[in-house]
């Protein structure tokens, strides 16, 4: 198929025409701070790490997220292929019961799935508390260690030592950690970003069953990890790159969310009849920093909106316009900025694609390496995913083959958004009476499978068109964006956790809508 180009005018005044008639969006500068960095930080131990004694089973994750709420040079996101805790990043390493060889034989996978920054590595007490191999447990843990750098050599790692008041064991641990607390000179030397982090002496009452903390030692756990964790970020250690999000398509109808500017903040664009598309920049919503109004940003070549899709292709953050043509072609014109901004750049023919139902096709970030990917819904509801590799003559596809065998066959009522923060697409399924089902990415079917997260909502309406999973917040979450079918208007509930996990937090109406010829 031959490369459609795209012309562009302005369009400002007729969306300022929109906000004046009383049908609008709460007016904000059109300048965009920039995204704090985001630590990919993975939990990595055993059932410590995972929550046991803790009421919400959110073990120190929780408390460490607000201690490192209270600072904005950047953000953590926790990583990992469990989920556990009451907190918006529930994702961890943490596996009960499990030993340090069990741990070593698991980290290969779990390093690949997770791309970690960080590794808050908390492990060894099972191997001294069931007498497994005692004397070389330092020995198999610094192997952990070094499988763990091997995996990724510029991981910084952080190592709490064992809780040393742990009763019965008060000898083993303090042997165990006086000989890992030399693994930080030794890993040093090597070229390796490793620290050990002097663990806390609990109490009894923060220690209540011998070796799980509760929530009271829980808090003195994170406090370990919190100053050697932000010192990591200080040295440089600890880089960390702005959240993922733009890589996944949000919105059906006339209203799309996707993140224009690349703020990491999900943008509020319209497509009219026309074909034409305006942007409305998330400065936070109405009564929050308001909106800034860009205009029409291109005239479009389709007046099918159905055809029409926003999503980063090219991996810079900020979404592109995606044509899926009625022989089931995708073009893509490549965002440099939009109308008067710097326009576009037009790929041409990036996929020949594997069906003309459109419907049936979604673009969203599969594997999280920030460029959306081609999925598609059979009409069985299995789902079949295409890698993004630069596409048609700049690098192709990768065909995954059938990654989720679905649990509809309504391609309607599933959603493609990163959940939990780890930058992949998980998918969710619109139930016909409201609530939204989850199953977390860990790779897919082959590939790590999926983690039944069950209901993380109850929903707000039956009609599955009016909602959209989309990060307006910015801090790597999807939100949950009810809109009003008759006004455009929307009305967000930003990820807190979701139902049984810390939850929603209702952020009301952000947008009062536009009328969209």
């Amino acid at each position: 198929m031959k490369s459609t180009a795209m012309s562009w005018t302005m369009e400002v005044a007729r969306c300022a025409l929109a906000l004046a008639s009383g049908v609008g969006l709460a007016l904000a500068p059109a300048s965009a701070s920039a995204a704090a960095p985001t630590l990919r930080v993975m939990p990595l131990g055993d059932s410590i790490t995972w929550g046991v004694g803790s009421a919400t089973t959110s073990s120190y994750r929780r408390p460490l997220a607000n201690l490192l709420a209270g600072q904005s040079r950047y953000a953590v996101s926790f990583v990992g292929s469990q989920a556990s805790g009451s907190l918006p990043d529930f994702s961890n390493e943490g596996h009960s019961g499990y030993t340090i060889d069990q741990i070593r034989a698991g980290i290969d996978g779990w390093m690949a799935g997770a791309r970690p920054d960080v590794v808050l590595l908390h492990i060894g007490i099972n191997d001294l508390n069931r007498g497994v191999d005692i004397p070389n447990a330092p020995n198999r843990l610094t192997a952990l260690v070094e499988q763990i750098f091997a995996n990724k050599p510029g991981v910084t790692v952080l190592v709490l030592g064992l809780i040393p008041t742990t009763p019965g064991l008060e000898a083993q641990v303090s042997t165990f950690n006086s000989r890992v607390r030399a693994l930080e000179s030794s890993q040093q030397q090597a070229g390796h970003k490793l620290r050990y982090v002097e663990p806390p002496a609990l109490t009894a009452a923060e220690l209540p069953d011998r070796l799980h903390p509760n929530d009271a030692g829980y808090q003195r756990m994170a406090q370990a990890f919190h100053g050697p964790l932000d010192q990591a970020f200080t040295d440089g250690w600890a880089v960390g790159a702005p959240a993922l999000g733009a890589g996944t398509e949000a919105g059906t109808g006339k209203v799309r969310w996707a993140d224009f500017d690349g703020d990491g903040r999900m943008d509020y664009l319209t497509v009219a009849s026309s074909g034409a598309v305006s942007a409305f920049l998330n400065r936070g919503g109405d009564g929050r920093g308001g909106w800034a109004i860009l205009g029409q940003v291109a005239t479009g070549v389709t007046t099918d909106g159905s055809r029409v899709r926003f999503a980063d292709f090219d991996g810079d953050g900020k979404a592109d316009y995606l044509l899926i043509g009625t022989n089931g072609a995708v073009q893509v014109y490549l965002n440099r900025g939009g109308d008067g901004r710097g326009g576009w750049l037009g790929l041409g023919q990036i996929a020949t694609g594997v069906t003309t139902d459109a419907s049936r096709v979604r673009f969203a970030d599969y594997d999280g390496d920030g460029k959306t990917d081609y999925l598609v819904i059979g009409t069985n509801g299995a789902v079949q995913a295409y890698l993004n590799r630069g596409g048609d003559g700049r690098g192709g596809w990768l065909g995954l083959g059938q990654i989720a065998t679905g649990v509809t066959t309504d391609a309607s009522r599933v959603r493609f958004a990163d959940l939990d923060g780890d930058s992949r697409a998980d998918y969710s399924v619109i139930g016909t009476d409201g609530s939204v089902q989850t199953y977390l990415n860990r790779g897919g079917d082959g590939r790590g499978g999926w983690l039944v997260l069950g209901q993380v909502a109850t929903g707000l309406t039956t009609q599955a068109a009016q909602v959209s999973f989309a990060d307006f917040t910015g801090d790597g979450n999807a939100d949950y964006i009810l809109a009003d079918p008759s006004t455009n208007a929307a009305t967000v509930y930003s990820w807190a956790g979701g139902d049984g996990h810390g939850g929603w937090i209702n952020q009301g109406r952000v947008a009062s809508g536009v009328s969209v010829p």
